[in-house]
């Protein structure tokens, strides 16, 4: 898994076992390969607004990259993996429009892969008129479903939880890392950790009101019913904008306001949604983020915020795209209309290789 906020490519290694009709899981390793010093945070960004031979070119050195990593990993654990799930690297994300794409699903890079692979995960959401994305609610459901409410603090913030008529519903809710980590590259940090400046920082947003007309609240993405979801394009297009004609100068001061808002996104969203209170799991990167969770605990009462243990926190991502690659393999649906959008539910995903025993 390659996410939006460019810090590496995520593994996992994971073993499924189906007791009655429940699955179990075992993670058996995680690591992440870092970005830093390669030369992909460059050549990934520059991948985001060049559609021609530019990325073609950046999607098959990316999944020759890739490949070279899940081959060297199971190599080093001696997993004896049966199949790879590879999400590849959002560029661009409009489903609005009809577009999704993730560069690094390579069908000729992958002819030599001594694994099977499943990639291209949203595009058949997208094309059925759904999201495609969230795709992991239905992990979510499966494999962690004694949780009210799963969360992902990743670029953007994005939620899971079960209704009360029994349909698994997800969207995702705001900004996260994505706009927390360029704030600290103010500061020369890659990210602000545990929220230490964020912190130090006082909140700065123009009162709530009808002259509030560039308030961040406003934006019409929050108002938008479910399934939804958000992509680089939304952050350039209405929120960077927003936010910089009201935020303040001290870097301290604008991860505050920052972090804030996130608070604030993240359980509007889920009040808007309806989603059940309880035990709210959170994951991803925003989740070693103290000052965050602080602030979703006070903006949030309802929900007791739980971080993940260690190894979920790691890899609850990429375990869920192993997951999902799991029923593909199958033939089960592994995206639900009901969260991602569409008129039916899909079994999503390109096998590349050949197919392995399930």
């Amino acid at each position: 898994m390659s996410g939006t906020s460019l810090d590496g490519l995520d593994l996992c290694a994971a073993e499924f076992e189906r007791v009655s009709d429940r699955w179990t899981y075992r993670i058996l390793a995680s690591e992440t390969q870092t970005y830093r010093g390669t030369e992909w945070p460059e050549r990934l960004t520059a991948a985001y607004r060049d559609r021609g031979a530019l990325r073609t070119q950046t999607s098959l050195d990316f999944a020759a990259w890739c490949q070279a990593q899940w081959t060297d990993f199971d190599r080093r654990h001696a997993f004896g993996a049966q199949a790879v799930a590879h999400h590849g690297h959002t560029v661009e994300h409009d489903p609005q429009r009809g577009i999704t794409v993730q560069i690094g699903h390579e069908a000729s890079v992958f002819a030599s892969s001594p694994l099977p692979v499943v990639g291209d995960f949203r595009s058949p959401s997208v094309a059925r008129g759904g999201q495609g994305a969230p795709l992991v609610p239905l992990a979510d459901r499966d494999l962690f479903g004694s949780f009210a409410v799963c969360i992902n603090l990743g670029g953007f913030s994005n939620a899971s939880w079960t209704d009360a008529r029994g349909l698994r519903r997800a969207g995702d809710l705001g900004p996260c890392n994505g706009l927390l980590n360029p704030l600290a590259g103010e500061l020369g940090l890659e990210f602000d950790p545990g929220g230490a400046h964020a912190a130090q920082g006082r909140v700065a947003l123009p009162p709530e009101g009808p002259g509030a007309s560039n308030s961040l609240r406003r934006l019409p993405y929050y108002a938008a019913p479910f399934p939804k979801s958000l992509g680089r394009e939304w952050m350039e297009r209405e929120f960077w904008p927003a936010f910089n004609a009201q935020r303040p100068q001290r870097p301290e001061d604008a991860l505050a306001t920052a972090a804030d808002h996130i608070a604030w996104s993240v359980v509007h969203g889920l009040r808007t949604a309806q989603a059940p209170p309880g035990t709210a799991l959170l994951s991803g990167g925003g989740a070693y983020n103290l000052d965050l969770v602080g602030r979703l605990a006070a903006c949030g009462p309802e929900w007791n915020w739980t971080v993940a243990p260690q190894e979920v926190l790691e890899s609850k991502e990429a375990l869920a795209f192993a997951y999902l690659g799991l029923l593909r393999l199958r033939g089960e649906p592994n995206v639900l209309a009901s969260y991602a959008g569409g008129p039916v539910d899909g079994c999503d995903g390109t096998i590349f290789g050949s197919h392995p025993k399930t």
